[in-house]
């Protein structure tokens, strides 16, 4: 497996960690979910939060490398990811902060089933057969972490609201922006009232690629904030590309975005 894995600098908190050459590997979705669900948890409160389809672990180091008062437990369905997020929570130091469970969110482990938590987090499988390119089988890693063949957004979004505290608990979610508006109407018909929504483009003028959703369960119906839109890049006159101040600040700096 060492000749399988590379060790990646996650910039935050003096966070590092392995993920597998092949297979799933973290991208921008995960460091903007994480940043996201940050930005919508009032500071100082210590609590419990889940990561629904974990990986090798990214999400959730990164959430708590924003939020070191978080109690967090990831669950992944793929064993030999779970060992990897296992280890990756080892090297960190991080074992009475973030657990690792193997899991379907289809049937969760019964531990999971009994606990409500303040928080659930996810990235689901952002294609199907209606979205996205075809499913490449030489890569079953990759399969299983960006296609819906082991748990569909539905499946997703109903674990986490039957998980998340019914009054006063958070959902996030990142998803392709061509799945918005499915994303929006399997959140009502799983109980969940979206709050917060901010579209994510490549660069001013393009079309989003991906949206951040945040949701709760029971209570009144909360009015839907449509956020500013992130931009990632921009051109310059010259012809070249950056990344935005506000991409450099969401990757380079400290906590200090508050939604809420």
């Amino acid at each position: 497996m060492k000749n399988e894995i590379t060790q990646e600098d996650l910039g935050r908190a003096g966070l590092k960690m392995y993920q597998p050459v092949k297979g799933f590997r973290f991208g921008t979705d995960t460091v903007l979910l994480a940043w996201f669900t940050a930005s919508l948890i009032k500071p100082g409160r210590r609590l419990n939060v889940l990561e629904l389809g974990a990986g090798s672990g990214a999400g959730s180091l990164l959430l708590w490398g924003r939020r070191p008062d978080l109690n967090i437990t990831g669950v992944e369905l793929d064993p030999g990811a779970k060992e990897l997020f296992e280890r990756n929570i080892e090297f960190n130091g991080l074992e009475r902060k973030i657990r690792a469970a193997l899991g379907d969110v289809r049937n969760l482990p019964e531990d999971i089933r009994q606990t409500q938590y303040d928080v659930v987090f996810m990235n689901p499988p952002f294609f199907n057969e209606q979205y996205g390119p075809k499913a490449n089988s030489n890569n079953p890693g990759r399969v299983r972490g960006r296609y819906e063949e082991y748990g569909s957004l539905e499946d997703f979004l109903r674990a986490g609201a039957s998980r998340v505290i019914p009054s006063g608990g958070m959902i996030t979610v990142v998803m392709t922006a061509e799945r918005a508006a499915e994303t929006v109407s399997l959140m009502a018909s799983a109980g969940i009232k979206p709050t917060h929504m901010m579209y994510v483009h490549p660069f001013m003028d393009k079309n989003a690629q991906m949206v951040l959703i945040a949701g709760k369960t029971g209570g009144s119906n909360p009015k839907l904030q449509v956020m500013p839109p992130l931009i990632l890049n921009e051109r310059f006159s010259d012809g070249s590309v950056n990344i935005t101040n506000k991409l450099t600040d969401i990757y380079g700096k400290e906590q200090t975005d508050c939604f809420i």
